[in-house]
């Protein structure tokens, strides 16, 4: 239905387009299907939008093209139907179904493998969202990124953030929403996985670059906390989730993975003082971690060696204090 009298109905998607004739508040359209591959960014009653063409049928059988802001309703939001139609402009067709197909799974699953099904989903989306960004700013320079706060209404989970340059967005999951999923769905595993995530961010549940075993010291820079044990601490509770053997078990090994990269990163910066570092580290190479790899152990066994002369192979130590060593 049209919300905004006054504009157009278009031969073709664009505002360049022969104009076939005005349209009325409250007329119905029949949604043909068709989108514009292309968003457009228009000033309509002092109110800027950047939405894509939608190709209709009027009801006196008139085939065109209409604005997608054409259809926002008095309250200035977009139907279901525009936000999935502008979505399918940005990242294309095939990710805008792959997204309603998310959508369906998340809000239908009862169990938590449904719900660990629904979650693998939803990060192969993120990935794919994180690669047509970068990919459009690389091809196009003054490409301009759109707003995407919209976008948790058709991916429940994920927190868009651009990145402090605004040349590139950040695709985040917000474990909050998948916490309190978990909590209406049959089995423990979705539970507890979702719960270690939240410990892991635990300011406000969103999955920022930084997990709490480092420390972000300025835009884009952070030091490892290795010293305080909150990796050790990580790394046991992982494992005793992976000893369960749940649907989660490939999450659990990235989570693990990243840790581990953290600990054994090329030229780190540790905030704590090297005494806290080999302590916690030499703690985590004697345990009996069954989630750490035989590649895990040879890695983090070098990196205790490394620590004993840091400065020879790039470490620094003791950041808080201003000095490395």
């Amino acid at each position: 239905m049209v919300f905004k009298p006054g504009l157009r109905l278009f031969s073709s998607p664009g505002s360049q387009g022969k104009a076939l004739r005005k349209l009325k508040h409250g007329e119905v359209l029949q949604d043909l299907g068709e989108v514009s591959p292309f968003l457009t960014p228009l000033s309509l009653n002092g109110q800027g939008y950047i939405e894509p063409w939608l190709k209709v049928q009027t009801q006196k059988g008139e085939i065109g093209w209409v604005y997608g802001a054409v259809l926002y309703n008095q309250q200035e939001q977009a139907s279901q139907q525009v936000l999935s139609k502008r979505l399918a402009a940005l990242f294309g067709t095939s990710l805008a179904q792959k997204t309603d197909q998310y959508k369906h799974n998340f809000e239908a699953a009862q169990t938590d493998l449904e719900l660990a099904q629904a979650y693998h989903q939803f990060r192969e989306i993120l990935d794919s969202m994180g690669l047509h960004t970068s990919f459009a700013v690389a091809v196009d320079p003054t490409y301009t990124l759109p707003n995407l706060s919209w976008l948790p209404q058709l991916l429940p989970g994920v927190v868009p953030q651009m990145n402090p340059k605004r040349d590139d967005y950040y695709f985040f999951a917000h474990f909050g929403v998948y916490q309190r999923k978990s909590q209406q769905t049959k089995g423990q595993s979705d539970d507890d996985f979702f719960d270690w995530c939240i410990q892991q961010f635990p300011q406000d549940s969103i999955e920022y670059l930084y997990p709490n075993y480092l420390i972000e010291t300025e835009h884009d820079v952070a030091h490892s906390l290795l010293g305080r044990g909150l990796h050790f601490q990580a790394l046991q509770q992982l494992d005793a989730l992976y000893r369960r053997k749940t649907a989660f078990g490939d999450d659990l090994i990235a989570a693990k993975n990243r840790c581990i990269d953290d600990i054994t990163a090329s030229r780190a910066a540790f905030w704590e003082t090297r005494k806290k570092i080999i302590a916690e580290l030499t703690q985590i190479c004697r345990s009996d971690l069954v989630i750490l790899t035989k590649a895990d152990k040879i890695a983090l066994e070098t990196r205790l060696l490394q620590l004993q002369r840091p400065e020879t192979y790039g470490l620094q130590t003791d950041v808080q204090s201003g000095r490395t060593k």
